[in-house]
């Protein structure tokens, strides 16, 4: 079958109208429609209908869409590896998140400047969901992105999807709270009275910080709504609230990282690529040195997480 009618029934499942399908492949509507046409007069069956202004696939085009992109995803991979031992070259598009990209990425960038002089790497700031979207939409190479283990998103077996580091979840307060005596993590969660700093940007912080709180018999009550890792401590130093944060986080005299022995699991790094790229020179090339960066890096003196040591007191539920 024509590879081209096998992007059109791709396309055409992600984006559900013919117009949608030619904007992303460059070809014009009426050649979608011939080839879609086509693809449906070789297989002897209605493979979309309308619903609506949309088109959706039948049960039909459900059954043979594995097929279709298990198709554009190895015509991809052997593209990109015709030739691996050569010297890379060429543009990499790199969509990652602000705390990955401020050492690790550019470490790596830095790197691969001085090796690979003739390889161009372009660097924009993204969450995860919208790192996805560019993915789907093949705006950028490779995107790193994170999840947490208690909020799971992507899988190391998915297609494409690599796993590279994983860190301990910490609670960050402000160190004017410690008093001489043993902290207990568990009264700070379970506590509804404790104001929160999360994510401003995205659902999966909240609904980590409210599993691990409603586990101490709490509701969280989120105060401040910051993107920036380092806001977040500025705000923690001041007083005006504590917060879940990865244990190698941003060093800053007046914050404390305490260790919850597992019970906000931990913050997970991947790489990701389209289907099929994942092997293709350039983006191997990021990955590998992205990688590299990620176990080089250590954790900053000033953050690194203090064991919680219970006190002979039990901690009592709400």
């Amino acid at each position: 079958m024509d590879l081209q009618w096998m992007r059109v029934l791709v396309e055409l499942d992600r984006r559900g109208t013919l117009g949608a399908v030619a904007q992303a492949t460059g070809y014009s509507k009426s050649a979608v429609s011939q080839q879609l046409a086509a693809l449906q007069l070789a297989v002897g069956v209605p493979l979309a209908e309308r619903v609506g202004r949309r088109l959706r696939l039948t049960p039909a085009g459900m059954a043979l869409l594995p097929s279709a992109s298990q198709m554009l995803a190895s015509v991809e991979a052997a593209r990109g590896t015709l030739d691996p031992e050569a010297e890379p070259v060429g543009d990499v598009r790199v969509a990652a998140f602000a705390s990955l990209l401020t050492e690790p990425v550019l470490r790596a960038v830095r790197d691969l400047s001085a090796r690979h002089p003739r390889l161009a790497v372009s660097l924009q700031e993204q969450e995860p969901r919208e790192v996805d979207t560019l993915l789907a939409d093949d705006e950028v190479d490779v995107g790193f992105v994170y999840d947490y283990s208690l909020v799971p998103r992507y899988h190391p077996d998915q297609a494409a999807v690599r796993l590279l580091a994983e860190r301990p979840m910490a609670l960050i307060i402000p160190s004017s709270h410690h008093d001489g005596r043993d902290e207990e993590p568990a009264q700070i969660l379970g506590s509804e009275q404790a104001e929160w700093i999360t994510n401003s940007r995205g659902s999966d912080d909240d609904e980590l910080l409210h599993r691990v709180t409603a586990t101490k018999g709490a509701t969280a009550r989120v105060a401040h709504r910051i993107d920036s890792l380092a806001l977040i401590t500025e705000l923690v130093a001041a007083g005006l609230g504590v917060g879940l944060m990865v244990s190698d986080g941003p060093a800053h005299p007046g914050v404390r990282y305490i260790d919850l022995d597992g019970a906000a699991g931990s913050r997970r790094i991947y790489a990701c690529t389209r289907p099929g790229r994942a092997a293709w020179r350039n983006n191997a090339t990021v990955v590998a040195a992205t990688a590299g960066a990620l176990v080089r890096a250590t954790i900053p003196a000033g953050t690194m997480t203090i064991p919680y040591r219970p006190s002979s007191t039990a901690c009592r539920r709400r």
